[in-house]
């Protein structure tokens, strides 16, 4: 639970990041009401992020700091995944909505999903049998130089993401009937997400006791 939680964690942050580049990108292009709703939409993994951290409230579950390291380093997976996803959900954009872009890769869209998949999958399972399941130090200190590795893979990604996105930011344009729906929409999943949460929370410390 604790590496699923590490890795949730490191998407969550990523994903927030990234969310405010986008704020920012739209913003600067003049687009101030869709950067508003951006922004709106922010506060989604921002809530789940502070409610992950709310659950871990069990004092005697303190970590020492061989533990500490080793969520760490696997949170940084999360991070990379997010990068990725950044990049496939850009990348659908600027290839099948506005036609503008095409897939460098030579196996194509959407194949070419399959050639960071064949190295983020094996280096996810791997990172979690070093980190979690070899208690070694020596597979702790083997861990970094691949999450290095998987960081700077990710951040192409990310980079590769940011160039589809400003596709988005050139052609994007909103009818006001939808940037008000749009509006009411992302206030309401606002509003639920993080009741949804709290509840499921609640139920887990209900059965847990």
């Amino acid at each position: 639970m604790g590496s699923l939680k590490s890795l949730a964690q490191g998407f969550l942050v990523a994903a927030g990041l990234i969310w405010l580049f986008n704020v920012f990108a739209l913003y600067r292009s003049g687009d101030a009401w869709l950067a508003l709703l951006y922004l709106l939409i922010l506060f989604i993994p921002a809530f789940s992020l502070t409610f992950l951290k709310m659950k871990n409230t069990n004092p005697k579950a303190m970590q020492n700091s061989s533990e500490k390291w080793r969520n760490l380093l696997f949170s940084f997976q999360g991070v990379a995944l997010a990068f990725w996803m950044f990049d496939i959900a850009t990348t659908f954009y600027a290839i099948n909505i506005t036609g503008l872009a095409v897939e460098l890769n030579p196996l194509g869209w959407p194949l070419g999903i399959l050639g960071a998949f064949t190295y983020y999958a094996p280096t996810l399972v791997f990172s979690y049998i070093l980190l979690f399941k070899i208690k070694e130090n020596i597979a702790l200190y083997a861990a970094i130089p691949l999450t290095l590795l998987t960081l700077f893979m990710g951040t192409r990604n990310l980079m590769a993401g940011a160039q589809n996105f400003q596709v988005f930011v050139d052609t994007t344009a909103l009818a006001t009937g939808v940037q008000y729906g749009l509006l009411a929409l992302i206030i309401t999943v606002n509003l639920v997400v993080p009741l949804a949460l709290k509840r499921t929370l609640t139920q887990s410390k209900v059965v847990l006791s």
